[in-house]
């Protein structure tokens, strides 16, 4: 199997900057500022969307790709239908490598990923650079990395990089069986992968940092739509314990909820922000000792599918602050990460509505979309896009400093390595915006369209 397809350029060091993971900082307030609420520093698109008719501030598609001026990147794009992401110009369009969809290490020197097929499948620990080798093992059956919420790149690799985990990849419309199975593999591929087998509906959450404890969440059936309990199953013996890991404040309340979005703190705490019935909620599981606290989020547009879709979840780098932030709806929500509680609420006013459709709640999932939150490393700013633009946060007194995009729907944002550019996949049409992160001025649209995965920039 070719796993990399190599075009003309050697690939560098290759440490592509993945949404999942922190962005190299802009300057405090480096956008322009805001004193009132008004039109936003970056000219507005219309309702028509990119890919409307041609303006300065909006190329068409046979208008150069990228304003005179702009800074050119490599990105990591996908497009409906591909299973692997392609590597990219931002100007031209020119494809520099296609890489299969996997776990990156910290740096993108190493790639796990998974061949699905039957009657076996393959995982392979790609050496991205140099070469493009690396050990491999074949597994009986079909298999894939999970994914979590509504961000596209697979997880199941153990912050250590020790420990794999693979959730069965069954057919589409293959019926139920009442049997989940989960693989689990040593990063070293030379023994044999451990096969679970668990009797009801079970979906992979999340790996403790040394991938010593595998955590699930499985599906209670009953009145109660979207019900969950998060159980913990032991990797070196794939025995599940008997304790089911419940809210330590409100121990028989019931979980109810679709997973939106997922943040992984260096000391274990992970942050899974779900979509409830009646509110949204962050499940703040402490994988290493395996207990939990719910969070209760504001109900203010619990009925609007678009907007719940928009709510992100991060922690900021000095560990003072995990903000949930819905561009859409205009609030930040700043949740204690000792107490585990809401420190407090930040209203804004959101960005434009145009091209807003209000929709009614609906259980179904939305389709992968990408990562719309992301933060600095030094904690100073997150910015944050929606069904309605893009803001920028300052972390130290939560306000909205900046605005872009408004009234355009961003589904990803990436930020490349300098902190001095933001990429904005908008939906409609699928284009790429270049946004200056300093001045806030829109420097233009990268090449192509139909993308509905923008996953980091390489830092070329």
């Amino acid at each position: 199997m070719q796993v990399l397809t190599r075009a003309t350029r050697h690939l560098g060091f290759l440490a592509i900057t993945v949404l999942a993971a922190a962005c190299t900082a802009a300057a405090p307030g480096s956008m322009t500022p805001i004193a009132t609420p008004g039109p936003s520093a970056l000219p507005a698109a219309s309702g028509a969307g990119p890919a409307g008719p041609a303006t300065p501030d909006r190329p068409g598609p046979s208008s150069a790709p990228v304003a005179a001026g702009a800074r050119d990147a490599w990105l990591v794009v996908g497009r409906p239908g591909e299973e692997t992401f392609r590597v990219i110009l931002a100007s031209s369009g020119e494809e520099d490598f296609e890489l299969p969809r996997g776990v990156p290490d910290a740096t993108w020197g190493h790639l796990v990923t998974v061949t699905s097929s039957r009657p076996n499948s393959l995982i392979e620990d790609l050496v991205v650079q140099p070469g493009f080798g690396g050990p491999a093992r074949s597994i009986d059956g079909a298999w894939r990395l999970p994914t979590v919420g509504l961000d596209p790149m697979p997880v199941g690799v153990s912050a250590d990089g020790s420990t794999i985990v693979l959730i069965e990849d069954r057919a589409e419309g293959a019926a139920p069986t009442g049997v989940s199975r989960f693989a689990i593999v040593a990063r070293s591929l030379r023994s044999e992968p451990r096969i679970v087998e668990l009797p009801g509906v079970f979906d992979y959450d999340t790996l403790s940092p040394d991938g010593s404890i595998l955590y699930v969440a499985e599906h209670v059936p009953g009145p109660l739509a979207g019900r969950y309990q998060v159980r913990a199953i032991d990797t070196a013996t794939g025995l599940m314990r008997d304790a089911i890991i419940v809210d330590k404040r409100n121990v028989d309340e019931a979980m109810a909820g679709w997973a939106i979005d997922q943040e992984l703190r260096a000391d274990g705490m992970v942050l899974t922000l779900y979509r409830g019935v009646e509110h949204p909620f962050i499940h703040a599981l402490q994988s290493v000792e395996a207990w939990a606290f719910c969070i209760d989020l504001p109900t203010r547009g619990v009925d609007d599918s678009s907007a719940t879709a928009d709510w992100g979840v991060v922690a900021t780098a000095d560990g003072r602050s995990n903000l949930a932030i819905n561009a859409t709806l205009g609030m930040i929500v700043d949740v204690d990460p000792g107490e585990f509680t809401v420190r407090r609420v930040v209203d804004f006013e959101p960005s434009g509505t145009r091209g807003i459709t209000l929709a009614k709640f609906g259980h179904a999932e939305a389709g992968a979309v990408g990562r719309r939150i992301v933060t600095t490393p030094d904690g100073t700013a997150v910015f944050a896009g929606g069904a309605r633009g893009i803001v920028r946060v300052e972390t130290a007194d939560l306000t909205v400093t900046a605005r872009a995009l408004e009234g355009t729907a961003v589904d990803a944002i990436a930020v490349t390595p300098d902190g001095s550019t933001i990429y904005a996949l908008v939906r409609d049409g699928g284009r790429i915006a270049q946004l200056d992160a300093v001045t806030g001025e829109l420097l233009g649209w990268a090449a192509g369209d139909g993308y509905d995965r923008l996953v980091g920039v390489v830092p070329w």
